[in-house]
């Protein structure tokens, strides 16, 4: 995965950010450090970075040494070691952006989603057996321009869990082995990076504007993303 990355282009989002991208890497830059919650496996828990990584790898990736892969596939990009980074088989130009204004701000909030549901999964139903490959993953990194304590932060991941599940219903996703609705993948991903501007917010759910925001954002992000990657067969 050594292929170059493009020139640097602004994304819609309050506070400078850019997008650089080859055939295997989509690279988030932002000029200052942002505070981050993660799922991925580079970059997981609660920290501080100014680079995100969404990596392509094929269906058939055996995901064996997948922390050893990634850190290996950011050097290969000349991307930081304290980049956050994800992985998916889904192709990267299904890749969607959408941004949401939130206050005053046109671009408050803004949703990367890459997503595929290959093996599509519903979490509530119980299976003996599960021979489905890991191939298909949904990645969400979502861009938040508000200063969120820890619990906003949590609350933001619960909120893009709402909307990912809404999405998949809206687009008739189902669980082929329980016949069931689908509530994502079983290898989903999601970030949540904050610029800590502006006055503290203590939530981020559903009955708040900024809760709303990241829900418009992610869904439409989601079902474009869907869209592209084979009607989401990917």
């Amino acid at each position: 995965m050594s292929t170059l990355l493009s020139t640097p282009k602004t994304l819609p989002f309050n506070q400078p950010l850019t997008l650089s991208q080859s055939e295997h890497c989509l690279a988030i830059t932002s000029q200052v450090p942002l505070r981050t919650l993660s799922s991925a496996l580079i970059g997981d828990g609660f920290g501080s970075t100014h680079c995100f990584a969404n990596f392509h790898v094929d269906k058939n990736y055996d995901g064996r040494t997948p922390v050893a892969d990634l850190s290996a596939w950011l050097g290969a990009q000349g991307l930081p070691s304290s980049s956050i980074a994800m992985m998916t088989a889904v192709r990267l130009s299904s890749a969607s952006i959408v941004s949401m204004p939130l206050a005053q701000r046109e671009h408050g909030v803004m949703a990367l989603v890459t997503a595929g549901t290959g093996n599509a999964v519903d979490i509530t139903a119980l299976h003996s057996q599960d021979p489905r490959l890991v191939a298909g993953t949904i990645n969400v990194f979502v861009f938040v321009d508000a200063q969120l304590t820890d619990g906003a932060l949590v609350n933001t991941c619960l909120s893009i869990t709402e909307t990912k599940v809404q999405a998949l219903y809206k687009a008739g996703i189902i669980d082929t082995y329980s016949g069931t609705a689908t509530t994502g993948t079983s290898t989903d991903c999601v970030c949540v990076a904050a610029t800590q501007q502006g006055m503290q917010t203590p939530y981020a759910g559903s009955g708040t504007p900024l809760g709303r925001a990241i829900g418009r954002a992610v869904y439409q992000a989601t079902l474009n993303s869907l869209a592209c990657s084979s009607e989401g067969l990917v």
